[in-house]
């Protein structure tokens, strides 16, 4: 099968994947999803595991310091060469991440942010390194969604600054995805897409299932003690008479 209709076939068995915050949800379960990749190429569904590791949550928490971190991105966008948009997308997800470490190492209470090369990546390195104690490191006026964040982490609005990590990421994907239908640019973006919905959909059930167990407790701890139909001290000790207690 030529890789033209590979992807076309792999593309057309794929579901549409809602909009993140919907309960339409991912369309397709995680197994589902596996089976239908398995029409990739080795060497297609190696690059698209490296773009995983290094664009979610689950493949960079495995790695202990920053600059392991920095070094598999570098290490990734040099492996897509021959997928600029791919590139992109890394680039973009790795200087979002930045921002947050930026906006997270500045409520804990750093005075400066010490070499940002070090922990950062990109083209905003600089920027933060010149802004500190902006709320938005100066990047507001074409990035409002991060002192939104600041606020937020001030705060201690967790859930607000995942929503809108979420969002950036999602609408990166998006802007980028123009152009890709049947290839693997357009396999990879949908599976990032996954992701990212999936990732809500797991988080607000959490929260939800949280939630839920509050209630309960809440509840538990107002209702009123039950009762015994008839009371422990009227019945007999006796088998022989407690057989003549009615209820």
């Amino acid at each position: 099968m030529s890789d033209r209709l590979r992807y076309i076939t792999l593309m057309s068995s794929l579901p549409h994947i809602g909009r993140i915050f919907t309960e339409h949800g991912t369309g397709i379960s995680r197994f589902r999803l596996e089976e239908r990749l398995k029409l990739l190429g080795p060497d297609h569904r190696k690059l698209l595991d490296r773009v995983i590791g290094v664009t979610a949550w689950t493949g960079v928490g495995q790695y202990g310091t920053d600059a392991e971190i920095i070094a598999l991105a570098r290490s990734v966008m040099a492996a897509l060469g021959d997928h600029p948009t791919l590139q992109a997308l890394v680039q973009g997800r790795m200087e979002t991440r930045t921002i947050i470490a930026a906006l997270r190492r500045r409520r804990d209470g750093a005075a400066d942010p010490g070499d940002v090369a070090s922990w950062g990546f990109g083209r905003w390195c600089r920027r933060i390194q010149e802004n500190w104690s902006d709320p938005g490191f100066g990047l507001s006026h074409f990035m409002p969604w991060v002192a939104e964040a600041d606020q937020h982490l001030r705060s201690g609005n967790h859930v607000a600054v995942e929503r809108l990590v979420l969002t950036q990421a999602f609408t990166q994907i998006d802007r980028l995805a123009s152009g890709h239908d049947f290839d693997f640019e357009a396999v990879v973006i949908y599976v990032l897409r996954w992701i990212i919905v999936e990732r809500w959909s797991l988080y607000s059930t959490a929260k939800a299932a949280d939630r839920l167990r509050e209630l309960l407790a809440e509840a538990l701890s107002t209702a009123p003690r039950p009762r015994a139909a008839v009371p422990p001290a009227a019945i007999p000790a006796d088998p022989a008479a407690r057989q003549e207690v009615r209820p």
